[in-house]
């Protein structure tokens, strides 16, 4: 039984995302592979969540599954998808808890705009973020996750008041929790690192599904930053966590190529533990980063990694494409994976960032050249991301 393409490029593309998040999966994607590789009673990873699509749509196929993520704001959205398995009448209690407090708070903001015409966005959003402030401390962590959701969704309403903005923010939240499948299987979101996938699973996944972040990919932790602080996360913490985010080697922007494979070594040798044994693997990567317009191929240096730190074999590598948002048309490839023998024990991230750094030297410009071999010089004294840790990026009073 072979992949359809078709279905891959998801050529008719029938629903959307609950929630917005760049770069998130396509619901009817991830609906399709989970069909192909999952039976009822498997259970599923994806160590970056994101937004939580594959939580979503295992929920929708009753399959235990759980989300890793370290971003506090796909993480609420993620989390979301856990209230699947509450019952209705649970749901509602929720609501009915969440709104009195909701009601309370919302005629102190009577009249007032949710965006103000200011550079600063914590200016221009004072009203949503004060909103926000006024009433998180009496929450439970339930209620938190719908109050970050509602607060993510009017973030978009420029033109509304605070209250026209927030009550159709609630209603869509409202609307979207009663409309969850009820999942007996367990759906679980976890605010921790990919790295440490192995750690709170051990052998006991039938399938990772995910997508992994690449090389100079956007800075994930600006997304809504300014409501996230609300609950006291230290944000630029956080971002030194982020795998291949382009804030990170200023001075030098090659050197985020020797991190990222560093990083993503660990993320993979940690998959390896989480996954049973002939358990499958399948990462969908966007094919190409551009670094000061130099190429770096994502998938090409997963793969060297897998290589080079064995335990898996590989069963296939497909091509998936779609137009974005934007028009522009973009090239994934899914990597599909067995666990098979051991891991190797020696590190390979290093010499494959090198490989892959020395492949662009001979169409680099003069100024680029100096900056990939200054890269490499110093690749002895590139490590990988520090390993995200909840007690570490939380601001204590």
């Amino acid at each position: 039984m072979k992949l359809l393409q078709e279905k891959l490029d998801v050529v008719q593309k029938k629903r959307s995302n609950l929630f917005n998040w760049r770069g998130q999966f396509t619901p009817e994607l991830v609906e399709y592979l989970l069909g192909f590789f999952v039976k009822e009673t498997d259970f599923v990873i994806d160590p970056f969540s994101g937004s939580g699509t594959v939580l979503q749509e295992a929920a929708r196929k009753n399959i235990y599954a759980e989300g890793f993520e370290i971003n506090p704001a796909a993480y609420a959205m993620s989390k979301f998808f856990t209230f699947s398995n509450l019952a209705i009448n649970q749901r509602l209690e929720l609501l009915n808890r969440f709104e009195l407090k909701f009601n309370a708070v919302l005629p102190l903001f009577n009249g007032e705009q949710i965006y103000q015409n200011y550079s600063d966005y914590r200016q221009a959003y004072s009203n949503l973020i004060n909103f926000g402030k006024s009433f998180q401390s009496y929450l439970d962590k339930a209620e938190k996750i719908l109050l970050l959701n509602v607060l993510f969704l009017s973030e978009r309403d420029k033109n509304l008041t605070v209250t026209q903005s927030l009550c159709k923010s609630f209603l869509y939240v409202k609307n979207a929790l009663l409309g969850l499948p009820y999942a007996s299987s367990t759906i679980k979101a976890n605010l921790a690192d990919a790295r440490e996938v192995h750690q709170k699973i051990r052998g006991q996944a039938d399938l990772i599904l995910t997508s992994p972040p690449y090389i100079n990919v956007f800075n994930y932790h600006q997304n809504y930053r300014g409501l996230i602080e609300i609950f006291n996360f230290d944000i630029l913490k956080i971002a030194n966590s982020e795998f291949g985010s382009n804030r990170k080697n200023r001075g030098n922007r090659f050197k985020t190529i020797v991190q990222y494979s560093l990083d993503m070594e660990e993320a993979l040798r940690s998959f390896w533990g989480a996954l049973k044994p002939h358990a499958t693997l399948v990462l969908i990567l966007g094919r190409q980063s551009n670094v000061r317009n130099t190429a770096f191929y994502n998938s090409r240096i997963v793969m060297d990694i897998i290589d080079g730190i064995g335990g898996f074999e590989e069963t296939n590598t497909l091509e998936r494409k779609f137009t974005n948002k934007f028009g522009n048309h973009i090239k994934e490839d899914i990597l599909i994976y067995r666990k098979t023998k051991d891991l190797n024990t020696e590190i390979c991230g290093k010499q494959v960032a090198l490989q892959h750094l020395s492949s662009n030297l001979s169409t680099a410009t003069q100024d680029i050249e100096r900056d990939l071999v200054n890269a490499m010089k110093d690749i002895d004294t590139i490590s990988s991301s520090p390993m995200f840790n909840l007690n570490d990026i939380i601001i204590h009073a």
